[in-house]
């Protein structure tokens, strides 16, 4: 669905002043400024010039140290949390006073800074007739977030997305009251941690269309079992408006059956044959790194050429093209407009270091998108390594988790498989279990010695043409391993 002729796109400032900030958030106005407040931040390092500052408490410092800080950055405005507070906070407040008098800025002070943002991010939405495109699932959403805004033209044909991964109750109000002058449509993603979560981000996005890419363990031990992590994720299809569009990965059977718990209108896209968007084909090119991607929508064959190296970012192009279609723009359009994407670094980078692919995927994992990252690895020539460590918050799935992804790790016919970290031990007894050689197993620490140990036995054997998977859960910090390797290639390079 093409957005109308003459929609109410983002601009203007949120308040003019400090009394009408204060109305906004249901706060307390303590210093009336005159200048006009456009935006958020809760880090003093990247607050720009008319933001209020939202000086929140933090586990290692509180957001009222900071202020200062913000203003010379050009904050407007700095909104506090009031209630008891030690006298250490009542002083730094008196200093912020001073500094907010003398910068001619406001000061306001709300009973709860989450629930101020979310007023004020619901208020800027309302102001707007932007179309807003939810993402959720509980692997690819970032992912898939990037390429559906890379496909509807990015920010020079008015889309903006989320920044990163600020997709919880303080990430996406925030990303919503920073969306640049001109935003005609927003891609919003949506994480969840209980259910819930989601409700509430859509009562403040309001999308039209909400794609959903996977359902499983991920933050299980909070959110319960599956079937509640289903029921969560499923209140984004909810939300949907009746003219809306529920667009879902047909290949899994827990996101396919949403369908029937939305009022909008829904289609598919993955592998499957009755998929909408139909995935006929996905090649890696090892020597360009890119994913080959071969789409059929209705009677069109789209080829998409992805600069990503996995096999799993089909689905993600799939899913991106079925949100540009529709949304007005054609699928050959799009698919030209995904050859230029990007994703951030540590969400299966490749890097090339002396000749060898070390596929940086360090800044996440749960089970299915390990299992993808090792089809990827399967498909590569001539050999290939594998470093991964534990998958977190997995609950009671933990174990049967870890034990799966080893014995995938025994199918991909690895030269070496390093396990990191006490806590993934099931990969390494997966594996044996799979048929790998114990020799081909090597369990080590997470610490700086086990790092250590990994990058040396990786660099002895690994040569020019193989492949290296690096992937973990952010709390293992396998990003160590790569700059590890890196220093260590760049050095024998010299």
């Amino acid at each position: 669905m093409a957005l109308s002729a003459a929609p109410r796109t983002v601009s203007g400032p949120l308040a003019t002043s400090g009394d009408e900030l204060a109305s906004i958030l249901g706060g307390t106005l303590l210093v009336d400024g005159n200048k006009p407040i456009r935006g958020c931040a809760v880090d003093s390092r990247v607050a720009a010039t008319n933001q209020m500052f939202l000086a929140l408490p933090g586990e290692q410092t509180h957001g009222l140290h900071h202020a200062s800080e913000a203003l010379r950055a050009g904050a407007t405005a700095i909104v506090v949390e009031g209630g008891e507070a030690t006298a250490e906070l009542r002083q730094a407040l008196a200093e912020v006073e001073l500094a907010v008098r003398a910068a001619g800025a406001s000061l306001i002070s709300v009973e709860d800074g989450r629930v101020a943002l979310g007023r004020a991010a619901a208020e800027w939405r309302n102001r707007f007739t932007i179309e807003v495109i939810g993402v959720t699932g509980s692997v690819g959403k970032t992912t898939t977030k990037q390429l559906i805004a890379a496909a509807l033209g990015g920010e020079q044909a008015g889309c903006a997305a989320t920044p990163g991964n600020a997709n919880n109750e303080i990430g996406l109000p925030m990303s919503l009251l920073n969306l640049p002058d001109g935003t005609v449509r927003y891609v919003a993603e949506m994480g969840m941690y209980v259910e819930g979560d989601i409700r509430a981000l859509c009562t403040l996005a309001r999308p039209h269309i909400g794609v959903v890419t996977a359902i499983d363990a991920v933050h299980a031990e909070r959110a319960g079992d599956l079937d509640a992590i289903e029921r969560g994720k499923g209140e984004l299809v909810e939300a949907l408006p009746p003219d809306g569009w529920a667009l879902l990965a047909a290949d899994d059977l827990r996101v396919a059956r949403l369908a029937t718990r939305t009022p909008a209108r829904s289609a598919t896209a993955g592998h499957a044959t009755t998929a909408d968007v139909r995935i006929v084909d996905a090649v890696l090119n090892e020597a360009s790194g890119h994913t080959l991607v071969t789409l059929q929508i209705r009677a069109e064959s789209v080829r998409v050429d992805l600069p990503l190296f996995g096999l799993h970012f089909a689905k993600a192009a799939a899913l991106a093209v079925a949100v540009a279609d529709r949304c007005g723009i054609t699928p050959s359009d799009a698919a030209a407009r995904l050859a230029a994407v990007q994703l951030p670094s540590g969400r299966a980078t490749v890097r090339m270091m002396s000749g060898i692919r070390v596929i940086d995927d360090a800044y996440n994992a749960a089970p299915t998108s390990m299992a993808a990252a090792l089809a990827t690895l399967a498909a590569c020539r001539p050999h290939r390594f594998a470093a991964l460590g534990s998958m977190g918050e997995l609950g009671a799935y933990a174990a049967d988790a870890h034990h799966a992804v080893g014995h995938a790790a025994a199918m991909s016919g690895l030269e070496l498989l390093i396990v990191v970290g006490a806590e993934a031990d099931g990969i390494a007894e997966g594996a044996r279990a799979g048929g790998m050689p114990i020799e081909k197993i090597m369990r080590l620490s997470s610490d700086a010695a086990g790092i250590t140990s990994a990058v040396g036995l990786l660099g002895d054997m690994a040569t020019s043409g193989d492949t290296i998977l690096v992937k973990a859960s952010r709390s293992v910090e396998l990003e160590r391993l790569v700059n590890g390797l890196a220093v260590r290639w760049s050095e024998e390079a010299k």
